[in-house]
């Protein structure tokens, strides 16, 4: 098999396997995006219409696979993101066709009960300066190394490489190149905490806002070890493909704990989200004009989505993207 196909068709299927589970990556109480009995999800009917997920979701995946192994030989440049595009699209629409089902046939409609702290209100959960000041350590540490190092580096090495294996992009021994990789990892590193300081100011006090602080200090070594590795490069030899497979591992193995604290029978939110199917589209995009959060827990998946009825919502969305796109447009410069 060429390579070309084998990365091609790799990313798809780990894309297929997390939503594979994605019904299963929630809260107790909620399958497929609407509210059930908690114990509804281990029942026959609950089981079917999983099974029935999954078989379309496994369809969906041969046809986005088919598609980029057309795509490549001729169109490499389109064989990765319209196949994802149409097994995102695919997996919506059946994913969104099961949270009816839920609802109208097995959904609990619970009535609406506003529940709040008589307490003053906290800052927010606290972050652990002993979880999240190491990464940034580390990346200065190595900004040190290559500084004693400088003579060493190459006047030119490669940053990028293609589904082939060889090098497709360049930089040299100047301060943007060498250090890039490392400025780069410290600014998605604060990005991670920014946006989490914000959810702890804009959400309610939840199990979920304790594990997303918690996520969030936990995803930046795996952040920062690709950084470091793509800056020590031009140094150290080590197999290129060493830096994507410790990345996907360590962001499993912290997906799979905030998984397992969420589902915790026992799990109780100090001030519950609004508990109503109606306030959410497509089981998948909160809009409630009464409500004031910013950020609500998501009914799918783990973290935090917008409340889409909130103008200030929208000014958030704008500078988060602006944000995440700012590495990539370092990056192209």
């Amino acid at each position: 098999m060429k390579l070309e196909i084998l990365f091609t068709a790799l990313p798809l299927a780990l894309v297929a396997i997390i939503f594979q589970f994605l019904p299963l990556l929630t809260r107790r109480g909620i399958f497929f995006s609407a509210t059930v009995d908690p114990e509804f999800p281990q029942s026959a009917d609950g089981r079917r219409l999983l099974r029935s997920y999954r078989l379309q979701a496994a369809l969906w995946t041969l046809i986005a696979i088919a598609l980029g192994l057309v795509l490549a030989p001729q169109h490499p440049e389109y064989a990765a993101l319209a196949p994802a595009l149409l097994l995102v699209m695919g997996i919506s629409v059946s994913y969104w066709l099961k949270f009816r089902e839920v609802h109208e046939r097995y959904g609990e409609h619970r009535p609406e009960i506003r529940r709040a702290e008589l307490s003053p209100r906290t800052s927010g959960e606290a972050f652990s300066a002993w979880l999240w000041l190491p990464p940034f350590l580390a990346l200065a540490a190595i900004g040190v190394y290559l500084q004693a190092h400088w003579n060493l580096l190459p006047e030119r090495f490669p940053v990028h490489w293609g589904v082939d294996g060889q090098p497709n992009r360049w930089a040299s021994r100047t301060w943007s190149g060498v250090y890039g990789p490392l400025l780069i990892g410290a600014g998605l590193n604060l990005f991670m905490l920014g946006v989490a300081w914000l959810v702890t100011r804009q959400s309610r006090k939840t199990a979920m806002q304790r594990i997303m602080v918690r996520l969030s200090e936990l995803l930046l070594y795996p952040m920062t070890f690709a950084s470091a590795a793509a800056a020590v490069l031009p140094l150290v030899s080590f197999p290129i493909w060493l830096i994507p497979v410790v990345m996907t591992v360590s962001i499993a193995a912290v997906i799979y704990w905030a998984y397992r604290q969420i589902s915790v029978p026992t799990v109780d939110d100090a001030t519950p989200e609004p508990q109503s199917d109606s306030y959410w589209k497509a089981g998948m995009f909160y809009y409630n004009p009464n409500d004031p959060a910013i950020f609500v827990s998501k009914r799918v998946g783990i973290g935090y989505t917008m409340n889409f009825a909130n103008k200030i919502s929208w000014v958030v969305l704008v500078g988060i993207l602006l944000m995440a796109l700012l590495p990539v447009l370092l990056i192209r410069k």
